[in-house]
């Protein structure tokens, strides 16, 4: 049984007890019949009992203040911990926010610097473009301005990646359902595609792709657009076709198919060793994928490489966009 001493209701019951023994007590002496020497010897007893009752009151008077200014000074105690606790926690939550905005303030200075880094690498390569665009300026032969213009394609698909980085507001990797989009544009806009009557037609899940994937895969599209807008169509019209998307929890194919003239009779991508074939060869092995290459209605160019299953995201269905 539980005794709360420092409860009201354990006074109040201690009370009304000791005068309900003080009652039992003092009783009448005419309901005793007794001589008056008893009676004397009755009141003697009863002077001493009350002396004795009101002895052992004030002894448990003292012992109640006892425990009740011990239980007080534990309170206190208790309080005084409670508050020392409290302000231990306090002060941790501090260290915490400070560590907190520590740790925000590297991060933005790491994504400035990458943004940074990312404006840098695209000015230095639109340099080098101008390097060459100036270049071509110099040239007679048509087949030195042909690669000259290869090259500024090459350079612009690594310039453009690093620009949607840099532009992006995360800087670990790109969508790039958008980049091929404006890709796309750029070439047919540099090949004068349309005016030709070349349009193009896009599948392209919107996948979220680091740059050591961007950069491959930019590349190699950039070969097959290039080499279907030069060599696919010589006197009629068409269309590339361009699709990305996931195989696999683990692959991605990326498919590049025309419906021009298709390859020359006894072609082997085995033997194939122009500059962007081997380009092409190179860029699969880099990405750790498979490359084909063969004739249905047209070119079919296809490309299964592993996906990075860190940047990987597919966030929607697919949009076919024509052109």
């Amino acid at each position: 049984m539980n005794i709360n001493i420092s409860s009201p209701r354990f006074y109040c019951k201690l009370i009304l007890t000791s005068f309900l023994l003080l009652i039992s007590i003092n009783l009448p002496a005419q309901y005793y019949n007794h001589t008056p020497k008893d009676i004397l010897w009755a009141k003697g007893s009863l002077l001493i009992v009350r002396w004795d009752l009101i002895t052992t009151g004030i002894a448990a008077l003292i012992i109640i203040l006892a425990l009740v200014y011990i239980a007080y000074r534990q309170k206190q105690y208790s309080n005084q911990q409670l508050q020392l606790k409290q302000k231990e926690i306090n002060e941790q939550n501090q260290i915490l926010q400070h560590l907190t905005a520590d740790k925000d303030r590297l991060v933005d200075e790491k994504d400035w610097l990458l943004k940074e880094v990312h404006h840098r690498v695209k000015n230095n390569l639109q340099i080098v473009m101008s390097l060459l665009n100036t270049q071509s300026a110099f040239l007679k032969n048509n087949a030195a301005l042909a690669a000259i213009r290869e090259s500024q394609n090459r350079v612009q698909a690594i310039a453009l990646i690093h620009q949607k980085l840099y532009s992006s507001s995360n800087v670990a990797y790109i969508d790039i359902a958008v980049y091929i989009s404006e890709l796309v544009n750029y070439l047919a806009d540099s090949y004068d595609a349309h005016d030709r009557g070349i349009r193009f037609e896009q599948q392209i899940e919107p996948v979220k792709m680091d740059v050591a994937q961007a950069i491959p895969v930019g590349l190699m599209l950039n070969e097959a657009i290039t080499n279907a807008i030069t060599y696919a169509f010589p006197h009629r019209h068409g269309y590339i076709n361009i699709s990305l998307g996931t195989l696999d929890d683990n692959n991605m194919m990326l498919t590049i198919a025309d419906d021009g003239i298709g390859l020359p009779q006894g072609f082997d991508i085995k033997e194939a060793s122009s500059l962007g074939m081997e380009m092409m060869k190179a860029l699969s092995k880099q990405l750790g994928g498979n490359f084909t290459m063969e004739n249905n209605d047209g070119v079919v160019i296809t490309l299964i490489f592993r996906a990075e299953k860190k940047f990987g995201n597919i966030e929607n269905d697919n949009y076919p966009v024509q052109y």
